[in-house]
């Protein structure tokens, strides 16, 4: 495949691609394909049996060396073998393939019948008096006055904190906690920005003062911090640990992935610069780096990362780099709330490719078994992975 489809592919993901070249992509698939682009039946279900084949095939054509230069390595997460739905089942919508022989039924429909829907906007916001508001059902505009600020429901589902005037007033602190299977974001009464995944919390003050802005995470968030030279913004990681990691910026776009069952903390710059604190050690990192912890070592280290990747799921979308599957299925866990059991040993298995976190869970285990690397059975809440 040559550096021009690379740009066309990547054009069409993110929505820039013009209708001329959208026709060049488009007869770029049906090349690689060798076969007539015919359609001549209205039955969904084997519609996407003949999607799922296509991807199967084209699996098997795309091969892409250990060697690719970094500038192209982000367009293969979506070409993988993992899971190459954004482009390969995105272009399945315009080509269909006609069956030249029957076809042995998937694995979606079984997984299908026990099906899951994909987290969204939950979080529990809770006030300083203790009182806990469920933002889903709470209605837009004011939803309480906290210290110095008013706390408000976006139109948009957001949360916004916004200043009162009142620099009397007690400083209190908030917390937002999403639970498995939600997400959320919050903007800050110093115009922070702040995306919680799922399992995740928040602490914070409902209005900052004083010169620095704290705040404490428990899980995973991708910060937007708002410019203040005069008052540094620090982000603490296990507050109540004997050894917190801290994470010092003034200004600047970062994500922290810090959920207590992770063996690893990662903070992952994507803009500006941070500082990441542990015990006697410490790290300065630019943009495209990131700071990891081993927990059990107490080992922190610095290398350079793919920032799409590690923000990937503020974007809507599962990015998996040559991932375990346990760690994988850690991911699943917590964004469709469900309970996961092993059946068989899975511990040397990995995946790579992309996936959109915004499918039913059969539709993502679906597209994970087509590697051939696992397969799953759901029961309820539950998923059992084999090999």
């Amino acid at each position: 495949m040559n550096d021009h489809i690379h740009h066309l592919i990547e054009k069409y993901l993110d929505g820039s691609i013009t209708p001329a070249e959208e026709t060049t992509l488009m007869a770029w698939y049906q090349e690689q394909n060798q076969a007539d682009v015919e359609w001549l039946s209205e039955d969904e279900a084997e519609e996407e049996q003949v999607r799922l084949r296509m991807l199967s095939k084209l699996q098997q054509q795309i091969n892409i060396p250990e060697t690719t230069p970094a500038r192209n390595r982000r367009l293969w997460y979506y070409l993988s073998a993992a899971a190459s739905v954004l482009v390969l089942l995105g272009l399945a919508g315009y080509f269909y393939l006609m069956p030249l022989r029957p076809a042995a039924p998937p694995a979606g429909p079984a997984l299908a019948n026990n099906d899951i829907s994909p987290g969204g906007n939950k979080a529990i916001l809770t006030l300083d008096n203790g009182e806990k508001v469920v933002l889903e059902d709470a209605k837009n505009g004011v939803i309480s006055q906290q210290g110095n600020a008013a706390v408000n429901k976006t139109d948009s589902g957001q949360l916004s904190y916004q200043s009162t005037g009142n620099t009397s007033a007690a400083i209190v602190y908030n917390t937002i906690t999403t639970p498995y299977g939600g997400q959320y974001q919050v903007t800050l009464q110093d115009g922070t920005k702040v995306w919680l995944n799922a399992g995740s919390s928040l602490r914070f003050p409902a209005a900052f003062s004083g010169d620095h802005r704290n705040v404490t995470l428990t899980g995973e968030a991708y910060f937007e911090v708002a410019k203040d030279k005069a008052r540094p913004f620090f982000v603490t990681v296990g507050a109540g640990a004997a050894t917190p990691l801290t994470v010092k910026v003034l200004g600047t776009h970062f994500n922290i992935n810090a959920y207590p069952e992770e063996q690893q903390h990662t903070v992952t710059l994507v803009e500006g610069a941070v500082k990441v604190d542990y015990g006697a050690a410490n790290a300065l990192l630019a943009p495209g780096r990131e700071a990891v912890l081993d927990k059990v070592s107490g080992r922190l280290q610095t290398a350079a990362t793919d920032t799409e990747s590690a923000i990937a799921w503020k974007n809507g979308y599962f990015i998996f780099d040559n991932e375990k599957v346990e760690s994988i299925m850690r991911q699943i866990s917590r964004w469709y709330d469900v309970k996961i059991s092993y059946q068989g040993d899975v511990s040397k298995k990995a995946i790579g490719g992309s996936l959109s976190r915004s499918k039913n869970v059969s539709e993502v285990l679906n597209m994970l078994e087509l590697t051939g690397t696992v397969h799953f059975k759901i029961n309820g809440r539950r998923i059992t992975v084999m090999p």
